[in-house]
């Protein structure tokens, strides 16, 4: 196996990936023999977004193409171009916004959002995956955002699929990072198989900061352990097992970022995406 040497942890404010996730990771190995896993890194820097609508200032249908080194499918309620749209920096990043209205909601997921051309595998299995985004929140103020950051059931980048009113997640299989209205600076660690019965959402665990600053979520699997790892900024901050019965086992996922405004959001209120990392062991 050959694996991708990090140095030893990086400040919390630091712009690379985390070595606690990524260092156990055989990236060279997978660009070798693709018959092994893939890895996939988009920091924006190499995207466009065309547009259908001929005066470009609105997506049609709300739909959004962003191309680059992962093409992802974008929807936003407003449709405007505005509410997702790459940034002028140097950095390379991708805004999610909303137009103020409560529960307005913009996405963006791997895939085509029917049923998913790029896909993990089940999330519970013998093989190892490795999960990392890279973003800012403009505002922490409890009402204003909902978000969701994680691995979901193909299909759901829409409004009212992924995120209900209040920025309530769904009875969909999904495992991840989520803020509802009820707590809007921190993240509960979240996972739920459709059906199963009550969601389960760790709180206390991922706090943010501050708003407009970059935190680093991300999650790893090991068969090993069974256990999900879950990091922010680069330290492990709460792991568990997938044995619950609320863990979805079942389902292939893409890769999700989902904004949703709340009832005391405004108008410019935003997720910064630097850039989204992810490997999947074959």
């Amino acid at each position: 196996m050959i694996t991708v040497g990090y140095k030893t942890a990086d400040a919390a404010n630091s712009r690379g990936p985390s070595p606690i996730i990524w260092a156990n990771c055989p990236i060279v190995s997978y660009q070798k023999d693709p018959s092994r896993g893939f890895h996939l890194f988009d920091d924006f820097k190499n995207s466009m977004i065309p547009t259908e609508e001929a005066a470009r200032g609105a997506y049609t249908g709300g739909i959004a193409n962003i191309l680059g080194d992962i093409n992802w499918y974008g929807y936003t309620e407003s449709a405007l171009v505005g509410d997702i749209a790459l940034q002028a920096d140097d950095d390379g990043v991708l805004m999610l916004d909303q137009d103020g209205s409560d529960d307005d909601v913009a996405s963006i997921t791997t895939g085509n959002n029917v049923q998913g051309i790029f896909k993990t595998g089940a999330v519970k299995s013998s093989k190892k995956w490795w999960f990392e985004v890279r973003a800012k929140l403009s505002t922490i103020t409890t009402g204003d955002l909902g978000t969701f950051i994680g691995l979901a059931a193909p299909g759901q980048a829409k409004d009212d699929y992924l995120m209900t009113a209040a920025s309530a997640l769904q009875d969909i299989d999904y495992i991840g990072f989520h803020i509802d209205e009820a707590d809007g600076d921190a993240f509960d660690v979240v996972y739920n198989e459709a059906g199963a019965g009550t969601a389960v959402a760790v709180t206390g665990k991922i706090a943010v900061s501050a708003a407009d600053a970059y935190f680093r979520l991300g999650m790893s699997y090991d068969p090993n352990d069974n256990k999900v790892h879950c990091y922010l900024d680069g330290v492990e901050v709460y792991s568990y097992s997938t044995d619950s019965i609320h863990f979805p086992t079942s389902t292939d996922f893409d890769a999700y970022i989902n904004i949703s405004s709340g009832s005391g959001g405004e108008n410019g209120d935003n997720l910064k995406i630097d850039w989204v990392k992810l490997a999947v062991e074959y």
